[in-house]
């Protein structure tokens, strides 16, 4: 279902791009419609993005002292941002809560009815928003013995 939503809105915003450009073709140079073709096509790849996902009811078993679950959704720049600092660590599970009905409403659980992303779970902790500072602070807090 989620994915079937999700191509829907892909296909809308792709008619509406090529709308755009089919006015803004008319009368303006080439290179104007090319450019933005390729900025369209960069912001719907980022925002349909697939990235890092494990499920909900696998990552639970994940929360721990010295691990990570970070709730994040495709298309948010803190999220981003995250990710390219910490995607690699082995002690972060990332769960993408578009792709999960579940993991939507866990973290909207967490924080108060909305979807704020990235919320991660270290231990007994909440962490909205984390740097990878914080992270990197909060779990090797949690692996000293």
């Amino acid at each position: 279902m989620a994915k079937e939503r999700s191509m829907s809105k892909l296909v809308v915003i792709v008619a509406l791009f090529v709308a755009i450009i089919a006015i803004l073709a008319r009368g303006t140079s080439l290179w104007w419609v090319a450019a933005l073709t390729v900025v369209g096509a960069g912001l719907v790849a980022f925002t349909f993005r697939r990235g890092r996902h494990t499920p909900w009811a696998t990552a639970r078993g994940h929360v721990a002292s010295g691990h990570a679950v970070v709730f994040w959704k495709p298309g948010c720049v803190f999220c981003e941002r995250l990710l390219l600092a910490m995607g690699k660590d082995d002690r972060i599970t990332w769960v993408n809560v578009w792709a999960d009905k579940d993991a939507n409403a866990e973290v909207r659980r967490l924080n108060g009815g909305d979807e704020l992303t990235p919320t991660a779970l270290v231990g007994e902790r909440v962490l909205r928003n984390p740097s990878a500072q914080d992270m990197i602070e909060y779990l090797s807090a949690g692996q000293r013995p």
